[in-house]
């Protein structure tokens, strides 16, 4: 039997499922959850089917993906809950005891650092959740409309930021095609990377105002602190895309971006080739891949910077130079 298969027949006849996704849930998640909603309700034939994702406001860019769908905030209980895109129950915050409560729990992930918290796991290191989300209904011979094929193909695109980061593979591009003839894969790529505010521009301005470099350029460390965010009455979502903005600095090799969150910061770590965040970010509690990874931390940003610069400079003294080579 199909290994996707394997675990989700175990849905047939069950009578409610809760989908669970990170706390400020970018586009893969989103993507990914609200596919997977349809495909539960028309293919396992289950009625009730809800989102949950902690959140402070949803982009506007982000609400053509919900639709009409809206995220739920009430906890009731539910027969089986699906936590997505998320690599441990910390990153799902307060809907934590939402999946430890139901009776059947299932994780469905492409992150490197998961901890693998379900029942049942479909965790594969691969370059989104909607890549697995894709090989899931293709298992099911599901029918796509051309909804499901634009929300895997942004998933696809924005958490590799257009193919340039993350667990890339041939498989990749070949789910990418198969989306294209479907998709405006334009109006697409502008709805997330050409979408920018002009209070995002003024935080990208104080961000790289703020820069500091150390090794030759190859490490970059930089913030934008509460009283600075509270000029521009910041949001959350304000700062999406400056730290791989941060990242295209010529001859960096390893970025971080602190930024507030709430009574805490959020650190937005980036890693060129041959080096790894990942595991910084997994041992100060948050997760990621290898170019891409992040944490929440409530130490002041001078201690943030402090502990992210050692992983830093220990990478940076200790790791083997990486090809640098472009054509083979």
């Amino acid at each position: 039997m199909n290994k996707y298969k394997k675990i989700l027949d175990n849905l047939y006849n069950v009578p409610s499922v809760c989908l669970i996704g990170h706390m400020d849930p970018d586009a893969d998640a989103l993507c990914s959850m609200v596919i997977m909603r349809e495909f539960l309700m028309k293919q396992f034939g289950i009625k009730k089917v809800d989102l949950f994702a902690e959140n402070e406001t949803i982009p506007q860019n982000y609400l053509s993906i919900l639709e009409n769908i809206k995220l739920n905030k009430s906890c009731t209980k539910y027969h089986t809950a699906i936590m997505m895109d998320s690599p441990n129950l910390d990153r799902i915050g307060i809907f934590k005891s939402l999946f430890e409560s139901a009776k059947q729990k299932i994780v469905i992930d492409h992150h490197d650092t998961n901890l693998k918290n379900g029942d049942y796991n479909i965790v594969e290191i691969v370059s989104s959740t909607c890549e697995i989300v894709y090989k899931i209904l293709k298992a099911y011979n599901y029918k796509f409309s051309s909804k499901i094929y634009g929300k895997i193909y942004a998933g696809l695109i924005t958490d590799t930021n257009n193919f340039s980061v993350g667990a890339i593979t041939s498989d990749t591009f070949k789910i990418a095609s198969a989306c294209f003839n479907y998709i405006d894969s334009s109006a697409i790529y502008n709805n997330f990377f050409n979408n920018n505010t002009i209070r995002n521009m003024h935080l990208l301005a104080l961000a790289i105002q703020n820069v500091i470099t150390l090794e030759d350029g190859k490490i970059i460390l930089t913030q934008v602190t509460k009283e600075q965010a509270s000029l521009y009455k910041a949001k959350f979502d304000d700062y999406t895309g400056i730290i791989n903005r941060l990242a295209t600095i010529a001859g960096s090799c390893l970025v971080c971006f602190v930024q507030p969150k709430g009574n805490a910061y959020y650190v937005s770590m980036r890693a060129r080739r041959g080096y790894d965040v990942a595991s910084i970010a997994k041992k100060f509690g948050g997760g990621g891949h290898v170019g891409a990874a992040a944490y929440l931390s409530k130490k002041s940003i001078k201690e943030i910077e402090e502990e992210v610069l050692k992983e830093f400079l220990d990478q940076i003294h200790n790791r083997k130079n990486p090809i640098t080579k472009i054509f083979y």
